[in-house]
């Protein structure tokens, strides 16, 4: 199948929106989106959890307070793409919990899943100074993912995973200090594991 040149356009951008607009970028770069009140290690428990589910966002997550939310509009070739983020974070912003979005334009109707989700993979693991711990195929309601574990220069663990839900490319990613990952490991699983659509 041949993609069109604004398909291959969106791959670029998709890449550089994920790269640089702090919703999951790679672990080498820091977090960019700003922090719901935290809360210490201690405090970190279930009846702080609750579920969020934006108004547009088709889906339902579990998230520690309530998220952080923004916006950000890439300009492309093949139109106007807007990626959404919603952030949480425990621990004085250490430990932190964010589900992104972007419905891709309609010049990447025809672009193969595997293609974009190979893209993504590309662009988180791309960087040698970032250490992949594991990588995954997934999927989520028949619908095909990635899942990667990743270390980063400043020690930090952080756990992505990536979902093709026909037009719209779904994000959900932790990230917490190397020292710290047992403690809260439960936490990032209920996280990455609540993450359902609607």
């Amino acid at each position: 199948m041949n993609i069109q040149p604004t398909a291959k356009a969106c791959v670029s951008v998709l890449l550089g929106s994920f790269l640089f607009a702090g919703g999951a970028p790679p672990p080498a770069l820091a977090q960019t989106s700003q922090p719901a009140p935290s809360s210490t290690p201690a405090q970190s428990t279930v009846s702080q959890w609750q579920a969020f589910t934006p108004a547009k966002g088709g889906f339902t997550v579990t998230m520690p307070g309530q998220p952080t939310e923004r916006t950000q509009t890439l300009n492309t070739p093949a139109g106007d793409m807007n990626t959404y983020f919603y952030s949480s974070s425990v621990n004085g912003g250490k430990v932190s919990y964010t589900v992104s979005y972007v419905d891709l334009p309609e010049g990447a109707a025809g672009m193969p899943p595997a293609l974009l989700l190979e893209a993504i993979a590309s662009g988180l693991t791309g960087d040698e100074r970032v250490k992949v711990l594991s990588e995954k195929v997934i999927s989520l309601d028949s619908h095909p993912g990635r899942e990667f574990k990743l270390e980063s220069p400043t020690k930090s663990i952080v756990r992505h995973r990536a979902y093709l839900v026909k037009q719209r490319v779904y994000q959900v990613v932790a990230e917490v200090p190397v020292a710290e990952e047992s403690a809260f490991g439960k936490d990032i699983e209920r996280f990455l594991e609540s993450f359902k659509l609607q």
